[in-house]
Parts: C-alpha cells; structure tokens; sequence
C-alpha cells in the first residue's frame, strides 16, 4: 500500500513501514524506484532503482539518460587527477558510466576510474573495506595499473553508490582510500537517490566532501516482521570469490573506457531482446544492450545479484541459480519473466562452464563472453 501527499510517502512492506520525505528532486520518485522486503537481518528494505538495470528490466537509453544527468551534478573542475569509484556489485555500471560521461563531457584525460570487488586476485591490494548492512559486507580494491596516477593518489575521488543511507560505509571507504592516497583534497559522492538528509556523515569523511543525486530526502525505516540469519545469508556475507584469470575491465583501474566488443559472434537476432549482466560484469552487457537498441531492437538490460530479496512489492519473479563466480552463493535474477518472450542473452567474463545451466534453460538463453 503506498500513500502518497506531495514529498510525504508512507510504504508498507511485509517487514516493515517506510517513510520517506522528499527534499528535492531532478527526477521522479517513481521513475527512479521502488520498494521491495529482503531476507537481511541486518536491512530488511531494499530499494530497487528503475534506471540501474539490476532488478528492474530497463531501456538502456533510459540508463544513459539517468547517468548523464547525474554526471552534469559533478563539478567540471575538480583537481585533477580525479579517480571515479564506483561500489560492487550495484554500482559497477553506474560509476563505470559516470566515469565515461565526465570524459566526453570535459575532454580531460585525466579521469580515471576502479570499482571495488568481492573477487580475489593474484594482484596487490590498495585497500578494503565493509559495508556493514549488505548481504555481503567485505569489499576490496586493487592497486590500480594506471601509468598517470601518481603513488600518492589522485587529487579529487568520485564515489559512485546507487543509494546513500546512513553514510557508513562511505565514511569507511573514505577513510581506507585517503590513508592509502594522501592525495586526496576533495571528494564527490554521486548517487542515484540520497536519503540522508539530516544526518551528519559529511562532517566526519576524511576529507570535505560534497553530494550529487538526482533525488534528495530522508528516509526512515520501522521494522516490522524480524528477519532470521540464515546460514546462505551469512555464508554470503563472508564469501569473496577468486578468478584464477582474469581481464581487466575495471578491477585494476583504467584510465579510459574499455571497448564494447564481445568476443564470441553475436547470433541473429529478432524480436525483443533482454541482455542479462553478471554479478560485477555489468558495464560491457550495458553497452552491448546500448548497441543493439541503437540498432533498432527492442531492448532491455538487467543483471543477476546476491541480494536475497522476498518475491514481494517490486519483486514479481525470481530465479535461483549458482554463483558464476564460485563463491558458493545463491544468486538471483529477478522480474524477468519468460511470458515477455524476449530473446535471452547472458552476458559473463567468467567462461560457458561457468553459468548455471538450470539459469540458460529458464531463460532459454544464448551466452555471450568476454573471458578470453
């Protein structure tokens, strides 16, 4: 049930109320998300973006559209080196976009861009850091190969979130990349949604620090039915996965946009299509899906999560499969109905073997990767 006067907003969900007050926005509440109840003990809400292409279906030019005008709220003259940050696994696409919206817009080649990840490497590490309310907590980031990133770090960061809450686990990003880059003068968290108004967590970041978001507003949580731990849940909270190979499209930094090319042959299409991302790799299916539509198809992008969340509210369908990552985690895809009899393309740097076959056959899918 959702009750709705002017910026005010009361949604019940099947484990609690949330209310929301809505300060100012660039785009509608509606158009930018919805509501849905997740099996996390620690935040049993989730908030389900309509422009991130994660558990939503959505145009990729409506993607790309949302993303440029979050990038125009970033200031053109940031000191640079600037380094683009964006959080795994839902901001993956999102700060990847960012980062190559800032460079078309400014001409500046120094703009760089690292995601954090729940993936270990034979690589050094810069840092990691908890998110401490998600289903998986640990987040690391790679020592980036960047030839024009001096060792002491870039002068402004980027911090790319889909949503803000409380601001903690910024704080604790923040304070691990400042340690590690004493560079830093000045930082920018881009973000879909913030709903921290009112709270204090810009005045402790380690360094002075400003928000850009196409919506702004509080939000506050009233636990209703408790959500038991389960032991998928805190398996999920302590897994990393490894990748024995691997590909740099964003773990080890870049300093510009990778290119959009699988490397398998793309079958015939025609029809709808949806183009499924996985886990972290979601900026090369985003582009691919881009490329297609520019084409003239019908289509839509989404990808698989780790996010347990209830077949409720926003969530009309979901699948359970392997983790292509091997971690041992449930993974999931959500609202992507066979009944729309879109042709299914699954998009993985992990390898064929790699994708659970109960997900091709739901999906009655084609692979396409980017793992050699």
């Amino acid at each position: 049930m959702l009750t709705l006067q002017d910026n005010v907003r009361s949604i019940e969900l099947s484990t609690g109320r949330l209310d929301i007050t809505i300060e100012d926005a660039i785009w509608p509440l509606d158009d930018l998300c919805d509501f849905a109840s997740r099996e996390n003990p620690r935040r049993s809400l989730l908030i389900v973006s309509r422009v991130l292409g994660r558990h939503i279906p959505v145009a990729p030019h409506t993607m790309r559209r949302s993303v440029r005008d979050l990038a125009a709220q970033i200031p053109a003259d940031l000191p640079g080196p600037v380094m683009v940050v964006g959080l795994a696994e839902t901001a993956v696409c999102l700060g990847q976009t960012i980062h190559e919206e800032l460079r078309l817009a400014s001409g500046r080649d120094d703009i760089f861009f690292i995601h954090s990840t729940r993936q270990l490497l034979d690589h050094p590490l810069l840092c990691r850091f908890e998110e401490p309310h998600s289903h998986a907590s640990a987040h690391l980031i790679y020592r980036p190969d960047i030839a024009g990133l001096p060792e002491n770090g870039p002068r402004s960061l980027v911090i790319v979130d889909d949503e803000v809450s409380t601001g903690t686990t910024l704080r604790n990003l923040s304070e691990a990349l400042v340690t590690a880059w004493p560079a830093v003068e000045t930082i920018v968290v881009a973000t879909l949604t913030d709903w921290s108004v009112g709270r204090d967590w810009q005045a402790k970041m380690p360094r002075p620090t400003t928000i850009a978001a196409l919506l702004r507003g509080r939000l506050e949580w009233t636990q209703g039915q408790v959500i038991a731990a389960s032991n998928a849940f805190d398996v999920a909270a302590a897994s990393l996965g490894r990748m024995e190979t691997h590909r740099n499209f964003g773990r080890l930094g870049l300093d510009a946009p990778v290119g959009t090319a699988p490397e398998s042959a793309l079958p015939p299409l025609q029809g709808a299509l949806r183009v499924v991302g996985t886990g972290e790799f979601t900026y090369l299916p985003f582009r691919l899906a881009e490329r297609m539509e520019q084409l003239g198809h019908d289509v839509v992008v989404q990808s698989t999560s780790r996010s347990p969340a209830r077949v409720t509210e926003a969530m009309k369908t979901r699948l359970c499969f392997a983790d292509n990552y091997a971690t041992g985690v449930p993974n999931y895809l959500y609202n992507a109905d066979p009944a729309d009899h879109r042709t299914n393309w699954i998009a993985h740097e992990t390898g064929a073997g790699t994708i659970d076959p109960a997900l091709v056959a739901a999906l009655d899918a084609t692979l396409i990767g980017w793992d050699k």
